[in-house]
């Protein structure tokens, strides 16, 4: 039966345009086309949909768990800006308007890069950043140069099965993984950087962007993860 379920998923997905073979590489094909404004946000909604129940068919078993680490290894809830997370403001926040998006329904981690080399003060090594959770990788910008108008600069996100949550890591300096990769909490995804329209300047603090969704049958709607960052144990 569920080999049945999962062939009308792929000749539906098909019909729309999107390949069951690789729903990773699709999520991230389809990930750019709404960052740039190329899709309209009915059709991105429905694939996503579509893509969302095929991700957790593939990846539910092998992506499963929900132990938590803090996302820049070294550093604790401490580097979290703003009061007590006050800084995460979600209003005006619209994944579908994509590079064009309002609000700030994020965490801005900064470390101590006072020379803005993007390299950690206290050893002169560069940051690293890791998986908050398990899950797989499914969208990664690995490449960014100035002056391009992408706001999260090189960025990866990862979706976690277990909790069907999204997870976005922006303002990389590298990009170490892939779509279709299986991380868990604490493994590396990237190192630190000053990439994106906003980071880039002199003026921004170097800072990880960090972002979670949950997923409402095709809403993407954000959630504040800070008490979980609180609660995360501290990277390596």
């Amino acid at each position: 039966m569920k080999r049945i379920i999962l062939l009308a998923i792929a000749v539906l997905l098909a019909f729309h345009g999107v390949s069951a073979a690789s729903p990773c590489d699709d999520w991230n094909l389809l990930e750019k086309e709404i960052r740039d404004g190329r899709i309209d946000r009915t059709s991105a909604k429905t694939r996503i949909a579509q893509l969302h129940r095929l991700l957790l068919d593939t990846y539910g078993a092998a992506a499963a768990g929900s132990a938590k680490v803090f996302p820049v290894a070294g550093y604790d809830f401490s580097a979290i800006g703003g009061r007590h997370g006050n800084d995460y403001r979600p209003g005006g926040y619209a994944f579908y308007q994509g590079n064009r998006h309002g609000g700030h329904p994020a965490h801005d981690i900064f470390v101590r890069d006072r020379n803005q080399d993007s390299l950690d003060d206290a050893d002169g090594k560069p940051v690293t950043i890791v998986a908050f959770t398990g899950g797989v990788v499914i969208a990664v910008n690995p490449a960014w140069d100035y002056p391009s108008p992408i706001r999260g600069g090189k960025y990866v996100w990862i979706f976690s099965p277990a909790e069907e949550r999204y997870y976005y890591y922006a303002h990389l300096s590298s990009v170490t993984v892939a779509p279709g990769q299986i991380v868990s909490a604490g493994d590396p995804v990237g190192t630190l950087g000053r990439t994106g329209k906003n980071a880039y300047p002199r003026r921004s603090p170097t800072h990880l962007h960090f972002m979670t969704l949950s997923f409402d049958n095709g809403r993407m709607l954000p959630l504040n993860p800070y008490r979980e960052l609180v609660g995360a144990g501290r990277g390596r």
